[in-house]
């Protein structure tokens, strides 16, 4: 009895399927202070996964991570945090980031996290081998799927 038990259990072990490995991307995300900047908090979240955090301010500039997740055929991010900017009157004024968009095709490459329309509007782009927190010109457009997440809400009861 303990042997047919046995040879059901094998036969029943190797019918299942193994698992596959779950396949990953990996891509880069930099992220540069802009000179108006005072200091910045931004995660990024990417298929609702929290994947990085970037702290800048006068004496950390630049940070760069590198984001390993699991493939997709597409990749909802979110922008969540809050800029400081110094504005043309001296005046700090802060900005809440909470915007997202959708990457597709992402294993490889690398993009910044950029600013648009005052610091109103916060998305992820490449810059076509440009890079430094330099250069003032060359901004890609903010993509069209652009929107607010609503991830970045904090409840409150």
């Amino acid at each position: 009895m303990r042997t047919v038990a046995a040879a059901t259990l094998a036969a029943l072990t190797l019918a299942q399927p193994l698992r596959a490995e779950t396949a990953t991307v990996s891509f880069t995300v930099v992220d540069n202070a802009d000179p108006t900047e005072v200091e910045e908090a931004t995660t990024v979240f990417i298929n609702g996964r929290l994947v990085a955090t970037f702290v800048l301010n006068a004496e950390h500039l630049t940070d760069e991570k590198r984001i390993i997740i699991p493939q997709a055929r597409a990749y909802d991010y979110a922008l969540c945090g809050r800029v400081t900017v110094r504005g043309p009157d001296g005046k700090n004024v802060t900005h809440v980031l909470d915007d997202g968009a959708t990457l597709k095709d992402v294993n490889g490459r690398r993009f910044e996290a950029l600013a648009g329309a005052e610091f109103t509007v916060f998305y992820l782009a490449e810059r076509n081998g440009i890079w430094g927190p330099d250069i003032p010109l060359g901004y890609p457009e903010a993509p069209a799927d652009i929107h607010r997440t609503h991830v970045c809400d904090i409840p409150t009861a």
